[in-house]
């Protein structure tokens, strides 16, 4: 029997470690048992690669912020090394790897387990996510993640996939390069199963849906808030949620399930550049949800981003305008970021790219057709002085949009 090790290596986001957990639940369900897992968040370099020395195969799940530190990590391991994740999925050469995992990842950990060691490894996405075993949060040890959560919250927080895919075709996100735009949803009891289970083994006081959109199927979500309140849950969550696919009657279900907040991708206040980017959205349904969401008390977060190509000085003024009249509780700007799987990616120009360098809030790089990279920085920096003092119950953790650009 193999020893493998999985690590999460560090980046400013993405540091729950979900996806890792679905690997190990397959993994022990195919009857693989010493399997430890290590975070670059919390484990330092020393403690990982002391316990990767004892290791036959160990596992990196990479964003692109994470490649660098995966990098740097993989040469002092001897053991034999697979990557997955967005980046590897996009970028699938990588040197320091002995194995690449293209795509959704249980079936092909499986495979490698049973002794496949192709150079790169794609399985057929699993049809019925209802089958997957949920994620071993026990061994990723998302407890650490939860007390992070209630020192900066002072809630105990938890997530939550209801499904993977997504039917949109932003050219700001690389979300189908791992799920592709086919969606597969698991099925309501299901889910409120995994809900109610990590409710009771954290102890969580709230719970975040980190799907793209939750509301894709109305009927799935219909389904889901019916159980929750036939069965009395109290239990406070929240989700992304698209502007054209809500109203004020979802939301007042929403609302009697107990979500207490919701988090939509606005991006900008011009039609045109939503247009461009191929979000799918017009400003006009952006004020009607954040209205509606408004009117049955569920509590707001807009996802605003700054530095598309034909971004200006009035473009940005539109997009201020916009959220001066949805009124959000908080909101986040953030600065376009060119990520692998992004249309912006292009590979002779930033092949070369130090990612680790790049977060939610940190881009040195963009610009767009009129305004520089400093002009975009200062922009950004003077609408988040701005809004700044808005609701001080600020939604759960920093972010919940899931690879907003990666």
């Amino acid at each position: 029997m193999a020893k493998w090790i999985f690590i999460q290596p560090h980046s400013h986001h993405a540091w729950e470690a979900l996806g890792i957990g679905y690997l190990i639940s397959s993994l022990r369900a195919a009857g693989e048992t010493d399997i430890q897992f290590m975070s670059g968040f919390f484990d330092s370099n020393e403690k990982i690669l002391t316990a990767c020395n004892k290791a036959d195969v160990v596992g990196f799940g990479c964003t692109s912020p994470q490649i660098k530190h995966a990098a740097a990590l993989a040469s002092y391991i001897t053991a034999h090394k697979v990557f997955g994740g967005v980046h590897p999925t996009v970028l699938p050469q990588i040197d320091f790897a002995d194995q690449v995992v293209v795509g959704e990842g249980e079936r092909a950990i499986v495979e490698i387990a049973k002794g496949n060691r192709a150079p790169i490894v794609q399985c057929m996405n699993v049809e019925n996510i209802d089958d997957l075993p949920f994620p071993d949060r026990k061994t990723i040890k998302q407890e650490r993640n939860v007390e992070v959560a209630y020192k900066e919250n002072k809630e105990r927080i938890g997530s939550i996939f209801s499904s993977r895919g997504c039917p949109y075709d932003c050219t700001i996100c690389a979300s189908k390069s791992i799920w592709t735009r086919r969606v597969r949803f698991r099925s309501a009891a299901n889910i409120y199963e995994e809900f109610q289970q990590i409710t009771k083994d954290l102890r969580l006081d709230f719970i975040k849906f980190a799907d793209d959109t939750f509301t894709l199927n109305r009927t799935l979500v219909e389904e889901f808030c019916r159980l929750k309140i036939s069965a009395r849950d109290k239990t406070p969550w929240g989700a992304n949620v698209r502007a054209n696919t809500v109203d004020i009657k979802l939301f007042r279900l929403l609302r009697k399930a107990n979500c207490r907040e919701v988090w939509m991708g606005v991006e900008s206040g011009n039609d045109g550049i939503l247009k461009d980017i191929k979000k799918g959205i017009t400003t006009e349904q952006v004020v009607k949800a954040f209205s509606a969401a408004r009117a049955v008390g569920i509590k707001t977060r807009a996802y605003m981003l700054l530095g598309m190509p034909n971004e200006t000085y009035e473009t940005i003024k539109q997009s201020e305008a916009l959220v001066d009249r949805i009124k959000p509780n908080i909101v986040g700007w953030s600065l376009l970021s060119p990520f692998p799987g992004t249309a912006f990616y292009e590979h002779e120009k930033h092949k070369d790219i130090d990612w680790s360098g790049f977060s939610t809030y940190k881009n040195p790089l963009i610009r767009s057709k009129e305004l520089t990279n400093e002009q975009l920085t200062d922009e950004q920096k003077r609408l988040i002085e701005k809004y700044s003092k808005l609701d001080s119950t600020k939604p759960s953790q920093e972010s919940c949009r899931t690879y907003l650009k990666e």
